[in-house]
């Protein structure tokens, strides 16, 4: 199967193209700049595998948590990419992705992105299974509902975040290629969801943990001047 996978949920973005032969793959480190870059990189991967877009068979690109706006333009381009060319496209959730490939780590896989505000946007996994619920805490939440696992390998665009706690805590150790993209775990996942579940609803929107700050402001606006929702 032909998957063009893209990570737009951090700063690091992230493009992945799996074909029978193999990888085409590519990122950027570059901040927020995805709606210049994405498609680019796109076509760079496509160039090097020496395919069309014609040839693919699945869009896969992040459902969330993570950016606001990198969420956003992630979906909309697999949406308008599917649309254009007559495939399907799913969505897969970002902390899923994160964890991917981490089945064989003893105790607890926990990735880590960070929330702004104070916050993270974290799960905890193990044997590559989720136990918990999508997290949205501050760090010393976090850490409070990591106090009995012996073993805690943190991961995620912001594991880094943590590296203090882990120069501290015995069992804690953070994942050496934490900062990389994760657009190939997104390319593996997209193809098991759509094998088992089909492809994600053309309606569907990305998964927000929290509303965004324009949505808090109008929020606070309406409370401040009394307006009922």
């Amino acid at each position: 199967m032909n998957v063009l996978a893209f990570d737009c949920s951090s700063d690091v973005l992230s493009v992945a193209l799996r074909i029978d032969e193999g990888w085409a793959e590519a990122s950027l480190d570059l901040g927020l700049k995805h709606a210049e870059h994405l498609m680019g990189l796109v076509d760079s991967c496509m160039k090097r595998a020496g395919m069309h877009p014609e040839q693919l068979d699945l869009v896969a690109c992040m459902l969330g948590p993570g950016s606001f706006t990198g969420l956003r333009i992630g979906m909309a381009t697999a949406k308008g990419m599917a649309i254009g060319l007559g495939k399907p496209f799913v969505a897969v959730p970002t902390l899923d992705c994160l964890a991917w490939g981490h089945e064989w780590a003893a105790g607890v896989v926990v990735p880590v992105m960070d929330g702004k505000k104070g916050r993270l946007y974290s799960a905890l996994y193990e044997r590559g299974r989720r136990t918990s619920g999508w997290l949205d805490l501050p760090l010393a939440s976090l850490l409070g509902l990591l106090d009995t696992y012996n073993d805690v390998l943190i991961t995620g665009p912001d594991a880094e975040l943590l590296s203090s706690v882990a120069g501290e805590r015995s069992g804690f150790r953070i994942d050496p290629r934490a900062g990389t993209g994760a657009a190939r775990a997104l390319a593996e996942l997209g193809m098991r969801q759509f094998s088992e579940k089909g492809p994600t609803p053309a309606d569907a929107g990305p998964l927000y943990l929290r509303p965004s700050e324009a949505e808090e402001s109008a929020a606070a606006r309406r409370a401040a001047s009394g307006e009922v929702q």
